[in-house]
């Protein structure tokens, strides 16, 4: 811990679960006065998810098979991934609170899950943007987002074997968006088996730590199952948006007593909201990008044009 502020020091939530214990809804909303508590937390965690692409980036300038050759005089990491257009951090933000709220906040009633890698050097549209600005300058444009996998958080039994994993959709706005809830519930409801477990063991056989090695040993058995499934599949869709309800007496964007209408599956879901005013200075801080009034003069540019519209 870097401030000694834990994530739920921070944040309050509360619970609705269905009869059939299949749906939980979960609204969680800031603790007074804790933003600026937890800002040194929050952007370890944040830019410790984006530590692997880093690495990646990092190693290549390192493999020169010519003993000879001069070392890099740049680092190649460098402007990853604050120099990303705003919309494209505002998505990677969803994605790791996804994982926080797995590791943190015990979904689904359960502890000790754990998300072992991120994805992010997968990224491959925004990589080859970082290279042509290096050479370039100028700004990022809003690129395509990643395929695939959100987030995906797993449980270990005493033998180190995944018992049930979460296969997590993430959505974030700094507004609100009910197109952006029912596409979230609609794919996380269509989601059959995780695509990017070849990705996560990828990502853990470069690791030489005890821990990864354990880690690359279960999901390759839970990549094995193919069709088979033993373990259980769980659901979660994680919304963090900027601004709550004010109208009709309603605490919560999302339903609280059964699911969305667009979620089909029979398996278990958990529907998180994370109310976060400000959310876009937010990210803005953990990341280390300037704000927009620092780059743009007023009137310049119209705000869709500077942060793209929240449906993306």
């Amino acid at each position: 811990m870097v401030s000694g502020i834990k994530f739920s020091d921070w944040l309050h939530n509360s619970v609705t679960e269905s009869s059939d214990k299949k749906y939980r809804h979960r609204l969680f909303k800031e603790h007074p006065g804790k933003h600026r508590d937890i800002l040194s937390e929050l952007t370890l965690y944040v830019q410790n998810a984006h530590e692997d692409a880093r690495y990646r980036l990092r190693k290549l300038a390192e493999n020169s098979l010519d003993p000879l050759d001069p070392k890099p005089t740049f680092d190649p990491a460098a402007g990853y991934p604050e120099i990303f257009h705003i919309q494209t951090l505002k998505g990677y933000f969803g994605e790791i609170f996804a994982g926080l709220i797995a590791e943190h906040f015990s979904p689904f009633g359960e502890d000790g899950w754990k998300v072992p890698a991120f994805l992010f050097r997968f990224h491959g549209v925004e990589f080859q943007q970082l290279e042509l600005l290096r050479h370039t300058g100028g700004t990022a444009d809003l690129r395509p987002g990643r395929t695939g996998d959100d987030c995906l958080a797993f449980k270990l039994d005493k033998e180190g074997e995944i018992t049930r994993f979460i296969y997590c959709e993430a959505k974030c706005t700094p507004s609100h968006d009910t197109t952006m809830i029912a596409d979230a519930h609609k794919k996380v409801g269509e989601s059959v088996f995780p695509v990017d477990l070849p990705q996560i063991l990828e990502i853990l056989q470069l690791r030489t730590d005890t821990v990864s090695r354990a880690w690359v040993r279960a999901v390759y058995h839970l990549w094995l199952e193919s069709t088979e499934h033993k373990s259980e599949h769980c659901n979660m869709v994680s919304y963090i948006c900027g601004v709550s309800p004010v109208r009709g007496g309603r605490l919560a964007w999302l339903p609280t007593d059964k699911p969305h209408e667009q979620y089909k599956a029979q398996r278990r879901l958990e529907a998180v909201e994370i109310h976060l005013p400000d959310v876009e200075q937010l990210i803005r801080e953990v990341y280390g990008k300037p704000n927009v009034e620092d780059l743009v003069s007023v009137g310049s540019a119209t705000e869709d044009e500077i942060h793209g519209s929240t449906n993306e």
